[in-house]
């Protein structure tokens, strides 16, 4: 590996740390679990009910995986289930008034803390910085959906 690469893997490595602490801070404000707070944050930006197929695609988990994270967040009276007019054997989530609150004072949590970086950084380098990452993020995606291998 050569030098550069090296301190790019490092780079990369710290980048790793800081987002999960960014999506641990985000879960704390929920007090949820990681994939409580994916569908709950979803279906929030979706602003729109969504079926158990969808959610289990958007997730990238099994039927039974979201029927699990539905019924805590149903406990929770974040989201409620409305059955289908067309299918009955078919069931919508629909994030709740309580779960719209949650997810959106999460959502503050996290724009909040990346406010606080970009203060403290050049305002001439956050353009460039926003670009260049942005290029990063696409050549990933690019590479994970040429390897991704669907089951």
């Amino acid at each position: 590996m050569s030098d550069f690469s090296k301190k790019f893997h490092d780079l990369i490595t710290r980048l790793q740390v800081v987002l999960s602490e960014i999506d641990y801070a985000q879960k704390a404000c929920l007090q949820a679990g990681r994939m409580e707070c994916m569908l709950l944050n979803y279906l929030y930006q979706t602003k729109a009910p969504a079926n158990m197929n969808e959610l289990a695609k958007v997730l990238n988990v099994s039927h039974s995986r979201v029927t699990r994270i539905m019924d805590n967040l149903v406990s929770k009276k974040l989201v409620s289930r409305q059955p289908s007019e067309d299918d009955r054997r078919c069931w919508y989530a629909i994030i709740t008034d309580k779960g719209s609150k949650l997810a959106a004072n999460s959502l503050q949590t996290v724009v909040d803390q990346q406010i606080r970086i970009l203060k403290k950084m050049p305002e001439k380098d956050i353009e460039p910085l926003y670009k260049t990452l942005k290029l990063y993020v696409e050549k990933y995606e690019e590479i994970l959906k040429e390897t991704y291998v669907e089951v």
